[in-house]
C-alpha cells in the first residue's frame, strides 16, 4: 500500500462527484454507487482497477459522504432508493464504516444499502455489527473454493477460503443477505465456477432462499489501467452468455441476472454540466490523483474532473491551485464521470 494517503472532507475542496475511484457515481438510476476509499489489502492478479498498487491512496470523511448523498436523493426522489458502497479497494478498511451506514438510514427514501468486500477481513464481531445496522447485503468476490487457486488469482499467500466459508454461514444466519460475485476466467476456473454454483445450492438445499443466497457470475474484462492475468483472454459476451446458459440447463438455477433482479429502474441523474469529448475546459487543480499522472481538477463547487497527464509532464505541487484549460477525452452522462488531459 501507497504511504501516501489524503483524507477527502469538505475543507479540501476536493468534489466527491465526477470522479470515478472517489465519491459518488451516478448511472441514472435508482441506485447510488459511493467510493469512500481507495485502500485495499489485495493485490489481485485481474484487478481491472490495480488496487492495492496506488502511489497516493484517499479516504472520504463519512460527513461529506452524507451530505452529497442526500443531494443526490432528493434530485432522484425520496424513495426506493439503494446505496451500494463499492470503492476502487476493500470497504472493511474504511474506519468510518459503521457511522456512514447508520447516518445513511437518516436520510428518507433509502430503502437498501449494500456493499462489496472481498471477504477477508470479516469476523463475527463486524457481522453483528453490521447486522445490527441493518446492512441489507454483502456482495462477496470469491473466485475459488480451492485455496491453491485463491492464492494465485489474489496474488496472496494467505487466503482462507476455510475462514470466508464459515463468515458467510454466520452472515446467512444474520439479517444479511449475500451476493457471491466470482469472477469467470476461461479456462483459469471453469471447474472452480462449477464448485461455487454447487455451494451455493448446497445453501438453499438447507432453507436459505433465493434471496438470501445469490450468485452473479462477472466476466472477465481487460481495462488499460488494471491488471491482467497472463495467457487469459477474455471471451465475447455471446460466448459468456451462451455458458451461463449451459450451466443454468445443467444445475437447475438462474445465472443470468439482470436490473430487475435488484430493482433498478431508471431515475433521474444528479449531473446537470454539459460537456462532450473534445471540448476545451477551465478548471483548477485540487489534488494529486492516485497515480503520478493523474490529479483531480475541479469544475465547480460542486463537480470534480479526473485529469491525466501528457507524458513526460507528472504531478508536482506546483500544480496545485492553478487554472488551467485541459481537453475533455471521455464525458459518459451514464455515470456522471468526467476525464480530461493536460496539456492540450
Amino acid at each position: 500500500m501507497a504511504n501516501n494517503l489524503i483524507y477527502v472532507d469538505k475543507s479540501s475542496q476536493i468534489p466527491i462527484i465526477g470522479v470515478d475511484f472517489i465519491g459518488v457515481v451516478d448511472r441514472g438510476t435508482n441506485v447510488i454507487e459511493i467510493k469512500p476509499l481507495t485502500l485495499c489489502n489485495l493485490k489481485c492478479k485481474y484487478c481491472f482497477v490495480s488496487a492495492g498498487d496506488y502511489e497516493t491512496n484517499f479516504l472520504i470523511n463519512s460527513d461529506y459522504l452524507v451530505e452529497e448523498i442526500r443531494k443526490a436523493v432528493v434530485i432522484k426522489g425520496n424513495h426506493d432508493i439503494e446505496i451500494h458502497i463499492a470503492p476502487y479497494g476493500e470497504i472493511l478498511l474504511y474506519s468510518e464504516l459503521y457511522e456512514l451506514i447508520h447516518r445513511l438510514w437518516e436520510i428518507e427514501g433509502i430503502k437498501t444499502i449494500s456493499m462489496q468486500s472481498n471477504g477477508l477481513l470479516l469476523s463475527e464481531k463486524i457481522i453483528k455489527k453490521l447486522s445490527n445496522l441493518k446492512l441489507t447485503r454483502m456482495n462477496i468476490s470469491l473466485n475459488s473454493l480451492d485455496e491453491e487457486k485463491a492464492n494465485y488469482l489474489c496474488a496472496c499467500k494467505q487466503y482462507n477460503v476455510k475462514k470466508l466459508v464459515e463468515n458467510i454461514h454466520k452472515l446467512l444466519n444474520s439479517e444479511i443477505n449475500v451476493l457471491i460475485a466470482p469472477v469467470w476466467f476461461p479456462k483459469q476456473n471453469d471447474k472452480d465456477i462449477e464448485d461455487i454454483i454447487k455451494f451455493i445450492i448446497s445453501l438453499r438445499n438447507i432453507g436459505f432462499s433465493e434471496k438470501k443466497i445469490q450468485i452473479g457470475i462477472q466476466k472477465y474484462l481487460i481495462y488499460k489501467t488494471g491488471r491482467k492475468l497472463k495467457k487469459i483472454r477474455p471471451k465475447s459476451w455471446d460466448y459468456f452468455y451462451n455458458q451461463l446458459t449451459r450451466l443454468e440447463n445443467k444445475y437447475k438455477i438462474k445465472l443470468k441476472l439482470g436490473p430487475l433482479d435488484f430493482g433498478i429502474h431508471r431515475r433521474l441523474g444528479i449531473s446537470n454540466i454539459n460537456l462532450k469529448k473534445h471540448d476545451i475546459i477551465e478548471l483548477e487543480i485540487v489534488s494529486k490523483g492516485r497515480w503520478n499522472r493523474e490529479c483531480i481538477g475541479r469544475i465547480d463547487e460542486n463537480y470534480g474532473i479526473k485529469v491525466l497527464l501528457k507524458k513526460p509532464l507528472i504531478y508536482s505541487d506546483e500544480l496545485l491551485n492553478k487554472t488551467i484549460n485541459a481537453k475533455i477525452i471521455k464525458a459518459n452522462y451514464k455515470d456522471n464521470i468526467i476525464t480530461a488531459s493536460f496539456p492540450i
